[in-house]
């Protein structure tokens, strides 16, 4: 029976507690593959918590792929690639079965599909009469704004002028309209009244204003127990700018390995730097390491947590494979003339909008031999009004980052940082962050809920919900047209992705399988058939 010491727990609530305890003795073979854990009830009783408690800490572990349920026989530890050491490795393993949770790392139905694209500009400013009418529903306003459109794969499907469906990425559209422009307008009025020179000097250095460092690295502390020094930020005018500034950094004689299927302007923006792209197939549980190794890449892009466009979560063997990729040669990996070896950069785009659960844990938050690289972006949660992205970097690359590129300005207006900061600070970021998730929710869960009512029923399966702002929906060969038609008409962004059956995504022969965003989703005008 597992017993840990919850008066140990300081501030840290007791499932957050329990399952840092359970992650940490599975990680270190503690606890050992295939063994079976407590039931819940069992456990609950054991530590003198709640069930809910228990059932709660499982469900992280489920999700982030240590831990897995078998129906009728209880959880069982997943198996973990050692830590490796350095020097030569052998090749990965292929996860993905049953045995290592799937997809999602964790148990079947769990699977999900998130897309993240370009900022855009929108037809209509936040600032407009519709978005300032009071009487206008979040929703209504929503649905006034206009995207660019991206076209992902050879889409069959059109739309009801013909042209082939095109998949929209979210550029912040709830946050956009949502966002609490009175208060920004408040917090930029005691920044410019407040701040001295000096704050504004130091905010033009390279890597950004210490004051909004700080912040973040209080929010990563707090949001997803991630510690890095607020000295290791990096503050940078959106994530395209932080891309350019690690090509640099890195060297452009690398290859840089992204996924497949991916975001597809990653590449575009590595050619665009001079440097070297590998596409990587993307296995059940996240990257295949194995296809990673035999690429020649050094440097791998990933999204982790929700990756685009699949949705899949890195399970906790993947994350150990990459991991332990990445460690090959680091004892060598830092020369006179710049790093060497291998890196990971960690794209958690999507991290503030899992509704379900405490966050998936970063692979930055494990990394012990210095090789992930951090990034995420404030645009998803302010909106496409605000540029701001930032990065935190392993100790030695933040010592090469003011080596090398330290003569830079900071891309970011210096007022803009102090009053993010003070935003953050203040409790406005967290607050509006959790208004959004709300929203987002009641907007998946609306439109799950009138599908589920309609004819549609049995043609249609959705997965992957709570998991961001896109979702996975499956349809069975024949309704296509008449689940799409309706749901487009009622603003739902979606976009084709392909037909079954496709291993990433766990779709059967004859299916069709679409990326859903409800940003714009007006419920009153879904009419299913």
């Amino acid at each position: 029976m597992l017993s840990y010491d919850m008066g140990e727990r300081g501030n840290a609530s007791r499932y957050d507690y329990l399952y840092r305890r359970i992650r940490h003795d599975i990680a270190h073979g503690n606890i050992l593959p295939d063994e079976k854990l407590p039931s819940k009830r069992a456990l609950a009783r054991n530590l003198g918590v709640s069930v809910i408690t228990v059932e709660a800490a499982y469900a992280q572990l489920i999700a982030e792929g240590y831990v897995r349920a078998e129906e009728r026989r209880g959880y069982f530890a997943c198996e973990l690639s050692p830590v490796a050491r350095g020097g030569r490795q052998g090749g990965a393993r292929n996860r993905g079965n049953a045995r290592t949770g799937g997809v999602s790392g964790g148990a079947a139905g769990q699977r999900g599909f998130a897309f993240e694209g370009a900022t855009g500009r929108h037809a209509a400013s936040p600032d407009s009469d519709a978005a300032r009418s009071p009487a206008a529903s979040p929703t209504r306003r929503l649905a006034s704004l206009r995207f660019p459109a991206h076209t992902f794969g050879d889409s069959p499907f059109s739309d009801s002028a013909g042209d082939p469906m095109t998949f929209v990425p979210s550029s912040g559209a709830a946050a956009t309209v949502l966002f609490p422009y009175q208060t920004w307008a408040r917090v930029m009025r005691r920044t410019l009244t407040e701040e001295s020179s000096a704050t504004l000097a130091e905010a033009a250095l390279a890597a950004g204003s210490p004051r909004l460092r700080q912040a973040i690295a209080s929010y990563l502390r707090e949001y997803c127990g991630m510690e890095v020094p607020a000295e290791r930020i990096v503050i940078a005018a959106g994530s395209q700018t932080l891309y350019q500034l690690i090509v640099q950094l890195l060297g452009r004689e690398r290859t840089f390995a992204t996924e497949c299927p991916g975001y597809p302007l990653l590449e575009r923006m590595y050619d665009a730097q001079g440097a070297r792209c590998a596409s990587v197939p993307l296995a059940a549980g996240g990257i295949d390491v194995a296809a990673l190794s035999e690429s020649g890449a050094s440097v791998a892009h990933v999204m982790p947590a929700h990756q685009f466009p699949t949705g899949v979560v890195m399970s906790a063997a993947h994350r150990r494979d990459l991991l332990n990729w990445s460690r090959m040669d680091a004892a060598r990996a830092f020369s006179s003339d710049g790093p060497r070896g291998r890196f990971i950069i960690e794209d958690d785009y999507d991290a503030e909008f899992r509704m379900s659960g405490r966050p998936i844990a970063p692979l930055a938050s494990v990394d012990v031999a210095g090789r992930v690289i951090y990034l995420n972006s404030f645009t998803k949660s302010l909106g496409a009004a605000f540029r701001i992205a930032y990065m935190a970097l392993p100790e030695d690359l933040a010592a090469q980052f003011e080596l090398k590129l330290g003569f830079y300005s900071n891309t970011v207006s210096p007022l803009e940082q102090l009053a993010l900061a003070r935003f953050i600070e203040q409790g406005h970021y967290e607050r509006h962050v959790n208004r959004l998730r709300t929203h987002v929710k009641r907007l998946q869960d609306g439109l799950v809920g009138r599908v589920r009512e309609s004819s549609l029923a049995k043609e249609v399966a959705f997965e992957g919900l709570d998991r961001g702002l896109y979702f996975l929906m499956r349809v069975r060969k024949g309704t296509q047209d008449r689940a799409v038609g309706a749901l487009q008409a009622a603003g739902v962004q979606l976009a084709f992705l392909g037909r079954g059956p496709l291993a990433w995504s766990g779709a059967q022969s004859g299916e069709s399988v679409f990326a859903l965003n409800c940003e714009s989703l007006n419920i009153e005008e879904l009419v299913l058939p």
